[in-house]
Parts: structure tokens; sequence; C-alpha cells
């Protein structure tokens, strides 16, 4: 099921982006808290996505049983595909999970093939499960041939699918730690009797995490037929938006834009979750059975320390930032604190917490709130006895 319908929210209108200013063939730009569509540009357009496929190929391993295996051996025809490569030879083994680290920092072909063949038996079969799980999230736009996304007929996607494949990927812990990570080393058994091992280093190929502040993570794509594409995250003073672009000639110009047009239109945003906008049952639609608001894994609910629930919403190095959201949230009639954090490197943290609530199901109902309103997602944290490391701030 999809996380969250794209919808077109009323509310107020937004300054046009410069169509002058955009490159790629297909654009859009979305809040994906509240699916307010900021900016689209052929977004339905059927394109070659290239290498941003891997985003789909990491939800199939990664919501699969086979990504509870330890190792997968590589095949001759998965170190035959054409590179972008981690040079895997034949026998190599590779711990899952550093297959689809080299899946999304390197967009290494070889491991997205070592990886289809791990989980479904063969690169057709395991194709067809990309297609399914992308038309059951809604994306029915999209077709996928291959694990890696090179050209091929019959595989396509939108920039409004990518988007949307792109928001569930990021609800899954696993996917969002990946590609927000800038350098990794990984291993390879090279030869399993002498237990020669190989390390490989690997650098993310999304620049905006070196040079956009806000960056939460993203998958770059090219090929000379779909040209350079991307689909990531990136948040900034409390507004989360995902870009997606397809057929950019100037890529880097291209989702720096978007994504500055987006975040600077933050207050307009703020305005648009207003409650008369968004918490009517007629104006808004949910697309998953399960709640919005985050989890706590069993091993923290079962913690003997466990004395209640709260909700940290965001951290801003700015304190008037910070004042400014509690004070948003406050006027909706919730308890938020500003807890200051000093940092080792000498950095200062603000954050905006909410709460504390005894039960956990009021938590997670109170972040679903703040998280439609906000265009943010809380996190739920369980409250220790020893947890008195930051100094309250009213």
């Amino acid at each position: 099921m999809p996380t969250l319908l794209l919808l077109s929210l009323a509310g107020p209108s937004l300054a046009s982006f410069p169509e002058s200013d955009l490159s790629s063939r297909a654009a859009f730009l979305v809040n994906p808290a509240t699916g307010q569509v900021l900016y689209e540009r052929q977004a339905d357009l059927r394109l070659p996505p290239a290498s941003t496929t891997k985003i789909m190929t990491a939800i199939v391993v990664l919501e699969s049983d086979a990504f509870k295996k330890s190792m997968l051996r590589a095949s001759v025809a998965a170190t035959r595909v054409p590179r972008s490569k981690i040079n895997l030879r034949p026998g190599q083994t590779m711990d899952i999970l550093d297959l689809l680290y080299s899946l999304l920092l390197s967009s290494a072909n070889d491991a997205s093939i070592v990886l289809a063949e791990g989980v479904g038996g063969s690169v057709n079969r395991f194709s067809d499960m990309m297609t399914r799980k992308a038309h059951e999230l809604g994306a029915r736009n999209s077709q996928f041939r291959n694990p890696h996304g090179l050209t091929a007929p019959g595989h396509y996607s939108t920039a409004r699918d990518m988007a949307l494949i792109f928001n569930h990927a990021m609800t899954n812990p696993v996917f969002r730690e990946i590609v927000g990570t800038k350098t990794k080393t990984v291993s390879s058994v090279v030869n399993p009797k002498k237990q020669k091992v190989q390390h490989i280093a690997l650098r993310n190929h999304n620049r905006l995490l070196w040079n956009f502040d806000g960056a939460l993570g993203g998958k770059t794509g090219y090929t000379y037929a779909a040209q350079k594409c991307f689909v990531g995250s990136a948040s900034r003073d409390g507004a989360t938006l995902t870009v997606s672009v397809l057929g950019s000639r100037n890529l880097w110009r291209d989702t720096t834009r978007l994504f500055e047009y987006g975040l600077e239109s933050h207050p307009t945003l703020a305005l648009a979750a207003a409650p008369s906008t968004l918490l009517s049952t007629e104006r808004m639609a949910f697309a998953q059975e399960t709640p919005l608001a985050p989890r706590l894994t069993w091993e923290e609910l079962q913690s003997p320390d466990v004395s209640g629930f709260i909700l940290q919403i965001a951290s801003f190095r700015q304190r008037e930032r910070a004042e400014a959201l509690r004070e948003r949230i406050s006027q909706s009639g919730y308890q938020a604190q500003i807890l200051t954090i000093y940092l080792q490197n000498g950095e200062i943290m603000h954050q905006v917490r909410v709460g504390p609530y005894a039960r956990i199901a009021e938590a997670q109902q109170v972040a679903k709130v703040i998280e439609t309103k906000e265009a943010l997602r809380p996190i739920i944290l369980h409250l220790s006895a020893d947890a008195g490391m930051m100094e309250k701030q009213p």
C-alpha cells in the first residue's frame, strides 16, 4: 500500500517556480508529510529512470525474507554487467547489507544483479517483483525490466512515481541510513577457503550530502537515453521535501533550485497545513492502514526504565527558529519545550520536544497531528530515569 496519496491540497498559493531555470524534461516537488505538490513539470511522462531504479531494487530486497540471509554469491552474469561496478568476480560472496550500500552509494550494477538473483532467483523474476511492488504503492506508471536501470525496452517510470517510491523507501530505517551515508567501506570474500577478504571504499554519488544544508539522502542516475536523474529529500526549518527530476542536463542546479524554492516557501507551507485545510477528513486521505507516527522497537517497549514517551520534533542551530516552532505548537494546545544540547564538537543544538505522555498510543496520536500540521515527522522517544544530559529551557 502507498505511504501517502500524493494530493494537490488547496491552500495559500506559492510563488511560481521560474520555468526557465529548469533543464529537466520532468520534475516533481512534493511535501511527503501532507502530499502537497509544490511544483510539477510533465510529472506523468514515462521516461527511463536510469539508476534511480535502484531505489525500487532496494525496497524489494529490504522487504523480502531473503534480507535475513547473511551472504550472497556473485554469478558470472553479475560480473559481466556494464559499469558502474564494484568489480565483483565470479564466486565472490558479499554480505547483503554491504551489497545494498554498494547499490545505493556507488550505484554498482553488479551488486544489483547479485541482489536480484539472490532474492528473486533470476533477474526476470526479480524485475516482475519490482513492478508489482511499484503498482502496490500506487506507482502504476512504472515498469521495470532490470534491477539496475540500464536502458531496456519497456523499462520506464515517471517523476511522480519515483517520488512516491522514494518516499516509501524512506520509511525504512535501513534505507534511510544508507542513502544518508557519505562514505562507507564494505567487504567481500574473494576466496572462501583461504578467507581472503577484499575491502572496497564507497563514496556516495549524491553531491547534495556535501554541499546542500539539510540534505537527507537520495539516488542519482545517468544513461545516455535517460540523461541525468535524481530522487531525494531535504529538510530545513521543520519542512521536509522530496524532489524527483528525470532527463536533466544540469542536475545539481535543477535539484538545488527546486529544493531552495520549496524550502524558502516554508512559511506558506505552514499556513497550508492549518487545521482548516488539512485536518478535515474531506480534504485529506491516507493510503495506508498503519499509523504514520513513528514506533518504538520491541526492546525499547520492554525497557524496565520506561516511564513515559516524548516527541522529538526538530533540531536547530538557531535558537530563534526553535522558538518559532515551539510557539506554533504551543498555540495548538500542546506542551512544547526547547532542550539545549551541547555537542562534543562544540556546537549547540536547540531541540523542540512535545510531551511527555504516559501511553505510547497518546504519543502516536499527537505525532500524527503534528506531522500533518508542521510538515515534518516526529520521533517518539521513551523516557528513562537517567535521561538528564540536556538542559531544558521553557
